[in-house]
């Protein structure tokens, strides 16, 4: 719970933080991918879709301590690691030059 409790918490600076570095579209997205790779993925997809992965990418973080809390080892941070890293190769392979 401990977990859940802080990376729920640590959601709400981030998403200003990435919010302030977009720059209402004239800014860097670097941040969002960075934190948030889930939520960008919804730009890839269909018009319908878009607020289920912007509701994932918010649901992210505390979904990440929630298995930090559920499974507590090594693997656990290991494979979350693995899944956020390849979220991120996922968006930058199929991004366009205009993006990011």
């Amino acid at each position: 719970m401990k977990n859940t409790l802080f990376f729920s918490l640590l959601t709400i600076p981030l998403v200003f933080l990435v919010i302030f570095f977009g720059g209402g579209g004239h800014g860097s997205y670097l941040p969002f991918l960075v934190f948030f790779p889930v939520g960008i993925v919804g730009v890839f997809v269909s018009e319908s879709f878009k607020t289920l992965f912007f509701i994932l990418g918010l649901l992210q973080f505390p979904s990440y301590g929630f298995l930090l809390d559920r499974f507590q080892n090594r693997k656990t941070i290991f494979l979350i690691s693995v899944f956020h890293a390849l979220v991120i190769c996922l968006v930058l392979v199929f991004k366009n030059d205009a993006f990011i």
